[in-house]
């Protein structure tokens, strides 16, 4: 009965330019998310073989090693191969290339969570912004008769929903964010023990 009495050709009429910015906004959180949940899945930055990589650093063949992380290492072979090209440097600045280099790569990552955690914040000021407007807009002509003044809170009643819009984004955003981070932090952890444990052979064969 409610839905029926609104009008939302009416209400994204009021303010449009917000109520498309607020439906971009959306949409890119959602791609943002279903991209993340994609292409970020532990079996894609792991090796598609990794007892081969690490019998091969158990054997001390570094060389081949080296070879199948930049052909086939992903995220993981990656950090292992910038371990294994410092290795000759010492323990510590093998751990310290392998941190930067792993630091380094999943910058991507991070960098899309900080897109979500921006949009969180932006989408209730947009709509904020539009009630704002529209308040401004309707108290603007102080000559009101009684059946203006009725027109006026009909108008501040419009006008609250871009607030409302704004805020529904940045709470089913901060779903998004919430979600991917755990993923992020759980995968990332995932792919830093195995490295750390590979960095464990690479020292035990240390020359």
């Amino acid at each position: 009965m409610v839905a029926s009495l609104i009008d939302f050709k009416q209400i994204f009429t009021s303010a449009p330019l917000i109520y498309s910015a607020l439906s971009l906004l959306s949409v890119a959180s959602l791609s943002i998310w279903l991209y993340s949940l994609a292409a970020f899945r532990t079996k894609d930055l792991l090796p598609d073989n990794l007892a081969e990589l690490k019998d091969l650093l158990q054997t001390a063949r570094f060389e081949e090693a080296r070879t199948f992380c930049n052909l086939r290492g992903k995220l993981l072979g990656t950090i292992v191969s910038a371990g294994l090209s410092s290795r000759n440097l010492g323990p510590q600045m093998m751990i310290d290339a392998m941190k930067s280099e792993g630091k380094r790569r999943s910058t991507s990552f991070w960098q899309r969570l900080s897109l979500l955690n921006d949009i969180v914040i932006i989408a209730p000021m947009l709509g904020l912004l539009g009630t704002v407007i529209g308040m401004f807009y309707a108290f603007y002509d102080v000559n009101r008769s009684i059946e203006s003044i009725n027109a006026l809170f009909d108008g501040l009643g419009i006008a609250v929903g871009t607030t409302v819009a704004g805020l529904i984004v940045a709470i089913v955003a901060m779903v998004f964010y919430t979600t991917l981070k755990y993923r992020t932090i759980k995968t990332l952890s995932h792919v830093e023990n195995e490295a750390l444990a590979l960095a464990t052979l690479i020292d035990g064969k240390h020359t």
